[in-house]
């Protein structure tokens, strides 16, 4: 992704840097005199981009500036560069110098304002980034690219009702609907919630973001998590068969919550469980379920559990899963190695791979989007 950003931030300079050279070639028609003194840094500040050495650029195309005042353009593209080089410190010190030029053209301000916002997200600088996004908004309120960065920004602070906040103007702007969206964020306010003791607002946060979208997978656990902990187990239950007919490929994820409460899980739990892997035969729920009860009961009463379902692994994957968690040779070693650097889940939206499961897709913030890995049998 990084690669990406640096070789579109490189095209942008060049196309720049080409027009503002096709520019100067006309202009010496009307000035011949001073036609070498601006192309020749010119042709060098491109020449030392191309062999890698932005420093030498940058110097060429300051000799440029002061010989030609209309050069923020190029001053613009080659602070994005800095940027995506992961060179923070130079990329504002462009940017705020653009700004401090007198008499820059509207349009420009605001693209220096929003570029030099994104140079102090990019280093790490939230507060700052948030204060000069609040610039271009100010100016700009439907600016869509600072909204969706002030809520990336929200969302990693886990400032989750300003998030709301911020994600309701931009359903206003786009004229969206991102119900989805809402109802995860209003999940996370109620696991806040949770754990400030304020149970019954947190019932209310869950229950609405249910309403809001019904396929939040994060709702239907969260729900059923509260009602287990205070002794509901009919309408734990009833929020389990709820994520099961909306995300079923989320129902491992409640087989850790059922082994912290054994009477639960040796009762409806066990039954539950084997009701869902008889409907789906998910190999990905069969293993988790194997893998919780030899961490909580030992490796006998997960080979019962094996004999119970049923268990013969298909695919390759999750035969070394298996052979990881139950094996006693050297082949069990290696699948132990190779099980501490394997990928569990993946993104259906960007197609990013992690090892644990998370709501919201660190590549792409897409929320809900993170799936098991299910092996594609051939």
């Amino acid at each position: 992704m990084t690669a990406t950003f640096a070789f579109t931030a490189i095209l942008t300079v060049f196309a720049v840097l080409i027009w503002f050279l096709w520019q100067q070639q006309s202009d010496a028609e009307n000035s011949p005199g001073q036609e070498d003194a601006r192309i020749s840094p010119l042709l060098r500040g491109i020449n030392y981009l191309l062999s890698d050495e932005p420093d030498q650029a940058l110097k060429e195309l300051v000799h440029v500036a002061r010989l030609q005042t209309e050069t923020a353009e190029v001053y613009l593209a080659l602070g994005d560069l800095f940027r995506n080089k992961g060179e923070f410190g130079r990329a504002v010190r462009i940017h705020q110098n653009l700004l401090a030029r007198p008499g820059l053209p509207e349009a420009l301000h605001m693209e220096a304002q929003f570029a030099l916002a994104m140079d102090f997200q990019a280093g790490g600088l939230l507060g700052r980034a948030l204060k000069q996004y609040r610039k271009v908004l100010d100016v700009q309120p439907g600016h869509v690219p600072a909204l969706e960065a002030t809520l990336r920004i929200r969302e990693q602070s886990q400032e989750w009702s300003l998030a709301k906040d911020v994600l309701f103007r931009l359903d206003q702007v786009c004229n969206t609907s991102s119900s989805l969206h809402h109802a995860y964020l209003m999940t996370e306010m109620a696991r806040g919630k949770l754990g400030e003791g304020d149970k019954e607002q947190a019932l209310k946060l869950v229950t609405k973001a249910i309403d809001t979208n019904p396929a939040c997978a994060a709702a239907h656990m969260l729900l059923a998590e509260i009602d287990l902990n205070r002794g509901d187990h009919d309408a734990a239950f009833a929020s389990m068969e709820s994520l099961q007919h909306a995300a079923p490929q989320y129902i491992s994820l409640l087989i850790p919550m059922l082994l912290e409460h054994p009477k639960t899980y040796t009762g409806q739990g066990e039954a539950f469980l084997l009701a869902c892997w008889e409907k789906h035969h998910d190999e990905f729920l069969a293993l988790e379920w194997i893998k919780g009860v030899n961490t909580k009961y030992g490796i006998e009463e997960a080979k019962r559990l094996i004999s119970r379902m049923s268990f013969s692994p298909e695919g390759l994957r999750t035969c070394l899963h298996l052979k990881a968690m139950m094996g006693d040779d050297a082949l069990a070693l290696a699948s132990r190695n190779w099980q501490q650097q394997s990928r569990n889940f993946t993104c259906s939206h960007c197609g990013v791979e992690v090892m644990d499961m998370r709501w919201q897709c660190p590549q792409c913030h897409e929320w809900g989007s993170m799936r098991p890995i299910q092996e594609v049998q051939i």
